[in-house]
């Protein structure tokens, strides 16, 4: 898992989103560098990989979740993560 400037998942909630919304381990380190406001060359600076490389990843995931930007990705990802926590009757329900 990579750091958090401000933790929003606990490492547990995290690797079950992850596993829950299927995402590659690529593209959990991609969406977890979004959560932190991270730019797509700040992405590939610190996965080491290319820009294009962050983009193609950036574009599945689009595809995936029926999203258009990082902003609906972001909030796509949150939203299922609040509904499953409500599910499991959170105590962060309100």
């Amino acid at each position: 898992m990579l750091p958090y400037k401000a933790e929003i998942f606990s490492e547990h909630e995290w690797s079950g989103l992850v596993e829950d919304m299927s995402f590659s381990l690529r593209e959990g380190q991609i969406v977890q560098c979004l959560f932190i406001g991270q730019s797509d060359k700040q992405i590939a600076d610190k996965l080491q990989i290319g820009i294009p490389t962050v983009r193609t990843h950036l574009e599945r995931l689009f595809r995936k979740l029926n999203v258009n930007d990082h902003q609906e990705l972001i909030l796509n990802i949150f939203c299922h993560f609040r509904n499953g926590c409500r599910k499991l009757g959170c105590p962060r329900q309100q």
